[in-house]
């Protein structure tokens, strides 16, 4: 069950691996009140960190269509959870994606409700801009 109860889970699991995570996506939009709540078919984190070899080494069910560059995912009790990797350089935070590199606004690394929450302006800027980068 992809509950509140659940995201928590899934960031609790990862920080005792050490792979620390800000909620992003869906979850990020309804706990930041930007949509209602609604059914959450899979989970979308941040990761911030110069790659993915932290998570590479963990021992996760990985789901080797989502394997990229840029993302990773992994089931957790029959649910996706996808890892976004968020890099920084000297004028800030970014991703590169399929089609592009996305600019993080300052407020990406964020936290709301006892979590880490990716921030309003990092959620909906890049929401407005997924058809442009993300689209293969």
């Amino acid at each position: 069950m992809n509950d509140l109860d659940f995201v928590q889970q899934v960031v609790e699991l990862l920080g005792q691996r050490g792979v620390k995570v800000w909620v992003f996506g869906g979850w990020a939009e309804q706990l930041l009140g930007l949509d209602g709540p609604r059914r959450h078919v899979d989970v979308d984190l941040l990761y911030p960190a110069e790659s993915f070899e932290a998570v590479d080494g963990l021992d996760l069910p990985f789901i080797p269509g989502k394997h990229f560059p840029h993302k990773r995912a992994f089931a957790h009790e029959g649910v996706m959870v996808e890892l976004f990797l968020v890099q920084r350089d000297v004028q800030g935070y970014y991703t590169n994606l399929p089609r592009g590199r996305f600019r993080w606004p300052r407020d990406v690394l964020f936290g709301i409700h006892g979590l880490r929450v990716a921030g309003p302006d990092a959620v909906s800027g890049f929401r407005a801009a997924y058809s442009q980068l993300y689209a293969a």
